[in-house]
């Protein structure tokens, strides 16, 4: 029993205490701390059992009572970065794009349209529902395709207007549904998107009809996606590069260099002459130019293609498998992978094949549609309805992200007998996954944990706030301040960043109210918005603090790592921060979350196809720690 020198301060009532390990045998022990308020022992208090494992490299080495077994088997951390203030909203929040309503119209109209494509009495597509060649692709000419069908078959037509008060029993007085059909003409019916869903019944035909122009235009929009933007990025560095040129050229011509003997000074006259008319000189329209007899297949430069209104590009897969909670296709990361595709025409599809055909696949990011890798076939002899395999070699997709959704289109051009060039489109979904990949994430599997020690997790420790520093040099003038008071409203955000190797404490924003010169508190009030942002790798390294668990290793690492895994479980809060104190006196706030162990349950690939798509998986259960809430800490004291 001893009495602690540092009893009874509020910020710093840390005490070392040594034990020589020469006291204890070679086995482990427990150690804990017994404190009283006085020595008479009154208001006892205990500590929690820390668990010493006496082994081997320990002998001779003086332990202290401060250290806990934690910090024995915790790797160190590494130093937290200052990353910029955000919230979830701003992380993740984004508008509805073009990109999202046309997967949506895809992935709802493909299995209409494979069936259409599949039956053996395929009809024709009728004429009012079929877009012009060449025409718009835009989303007004997309949306128009679909509108177009609909409102073509309800012109002319009329409904029936209602006024006035109706009852709301049945027109025979029975006790039957009065909404069911037949009861009363006069109540309101089932409508979708303002159009009676019999009405919709009826025009499903037409509808399925002019589904695969419909899927080649929304497909031929994805593929175009950012084409714009890359050519006025590519226009801007030409005219930036022929200015700079230009600069470059006046510069030599009024300071030439000196020829060598035999040689001629140069004449950038004329050159620069030329690159003046070029850049004055605005592009004009194309000529038109004389039909030729001989056209050619390219991709390059092409005119407009007629979009097929028969026929699309379909991809042929295993059965999808779950991941993240969702049935994917998955295909093996590092290693060769064959993509199976067919041109599905429907009925009756023509008997001899296409003696040409050019076919692109991209791969584009489905989140930002960065374009990752694009590859041309060239195929010959192309018949209808069967199956062509596509080789990709591990070096070609080694651009190409793993274990996050991919979009991968596919586009084919070929010429017809009349000499004009049509196209037909598809696309899918696909994640190339390694070794280990998320299955699905399960419930909380262990006790919560906080993380008191701030000298061994400080990178998780965020000081979002001190108070302002009112002494003889900042208090100037009539308007002095004596105390200082916060009382804000603060939002306080949690994120997970997979890719970074340590934490990010986000800089405080406050948004403040009107400032009362005349009083003698400084007082700050309004809006408070911080955060902390969470490495992946940081956060596998608190594995061991619970009895038990171990770090894991960097393939299951890794297939936590997601932007998926980062959204799912990012989180905030919002809190009323109020503290005050004397102008001596010294404030801060602190905050530091609390984790617990979740289960996760990863899928390891144990079998794939030829074409590399994984077809059988084993299950493994694991345990990472996430954060489930926050310890706010407000301390003041003399300064």
């Amino acid at each position: 029993m001893a009495r602690s020198p540092s009893g009874g301060q509020l910020l710093s009532s840390e005490k070392d205490v040594s034990v020589p390990l020469k006291q204890f045998g070679g086995s482990n022990v427990y150690v804990q701390l017994f404190s009283f308020k006085n020595a008479e022992g009154r208001s006892p208090g205990f500590s929690t059992p820390i668990l010493l494992p006496m082994g081997a490299g320990t002998a001779g080495r003086t332990l202290l009572l401060g250290e806990s077994a934690m910090m024995m088997s915790v790797d160190p951390f590494r130093t937290a970065r200052t990353v910029p203030c955000r919230t979830y909203t701003d992380t993740y929040s984004k508008q509805a794009s073009l990109e999202d309503l046309l997967s949506g119209i895809l992935k709802a109209a493909a299995p209409a349209v494979l069936n259409l494509l599949g039956s053996q009495n395929g009809s024709q597509p009728a004429s009012g529902g079929a877009a012009t060649a060449g025409g718009d692709s835009g989303p007004a000419g997309i949306l128009a395709l679909l509108l177009k069908a609909v409102l073509g078959t309800l012109q002319g037509g009329t409904a029936k207007g209602m006024s006035g008060s109706q009852s709301l029993l049945t027109a025979n007085g029975s006790d039957g549904n009065r909404f069911l059909d037949g009861q009363n003409a006069s109540y309101s019916r089932p409508f979708i998107f303002g159009i009676d869903d019999a009405l919709i019944g009826a025009l499903a035909g037409p509808i399925l009809q002019m589904l695969p122009q419909l899927m080649n235009a929304a497909n031929q929009k994805r593929v175009q996606m950012k084409q714009a933007d890359n050519k006025l990025i590519t226009d801007i560095l030409s005219d930036t590069n022929r200015r700079l040129l230009l600069e470059q050229l006046l510069q030599a011509q009024q300071k030439p260099a000196v020829p060598a003997q035999g040689e001629e000074a140069p004449d950038l006259t004329a050159l620069i002459q030329l690159l003046q008319q070029t850049s004055a000189a605005k592009p004009a329209a194309p000529a038109a130019t004389p039909a030729v007899a001989a056209k050619s297949l390219s991709l390059d430069a092409a005119p407009p293609a007629e979009l097929s209104s028969k026929a699309v590009i379909t991809f042929a897969t295993a059965d999808p498998i779950p991941w993240n909670g969702k049935p994917l296709v998955l295909f093996a990361k590092n290693q060769p992978m064959e993509l199976k595709l067919r041109l599905s025409v429907a009925e009756p599809a023509p008997k001899s094949p296409l003696p040409k055909a050019i076919l692109k696949i991209v791969f584009k990011a489905s989140a930002d549609q960065t374009v990752h890798f694009e590859k041309t076939f060239k195929q010959k002899n192309v018949a209808a309805n069967t199956l062509l395999v596509f080789p990709f070699t591990a070096a070609e997709l080694a651009a190409v992200p793993s274990n996050c959704p991919v979009a991968v289109l596919a586009e084919v051009r070929w010429l017809s007998p009349s000499g004009r060039e049509h196209k037909a489109l598809g696309s899918t979904e696909l994640i190339l996954v390694t070794k280990f990949f998320l299955k699905e994430q399960g419930a909380a599997a262990s006790p919560e944990k906080e993380l008191s020690d701030m000298t061994l997790f400080r990178p998780f420790w965020n000081k979002i706030w001190e108070s302002p520093s009112l002494d003889a040099v900042n208090n100037r003038g009539d308007s002095k301040k004596y105390l200082w008071e916060l009382d804000v409203n603060g939002k306080y955000s949690v994120l997970l960043s997979p890719d970074q190797p340590s934490n990010g404490l986000m800089q405080t924003k406050i948004l403040r109210g009107p400032v009362d010169r005349d009083s003698v508190t400084d007082r700050i009030d309004g809006r408070m918005k911080a955060g902390i942002e969470l490495s992946m790798a940081e956060l596998n390294k608190l594995c061991p603090i619970w009895d038990g668990a171990q770090a894991l290793d960097a393939e299951k690492l890794n297939a936590l790592s997601t932007p998926f895994m980062a959204r799912n479980n990012a989180s905030e809060f919002i809190h009323n921060f109020k503290l005050k104190g004397k102008a001596a006196e010294r404030g801060m706030i602190w905050v530091a979350p609390t984790f617990k162990l979740f289960e996760f349950i990863l899928n390891s690939i144990r079998g794939s196809d030829d074409s590399g798509q994984v077809t059988a998986v084993g299950e493994e259960k694991v345990r990472f720690p996430l954060p489930v809430s926050a310890r706010l800490i407000g301390l003041k004291s003399q300064q």
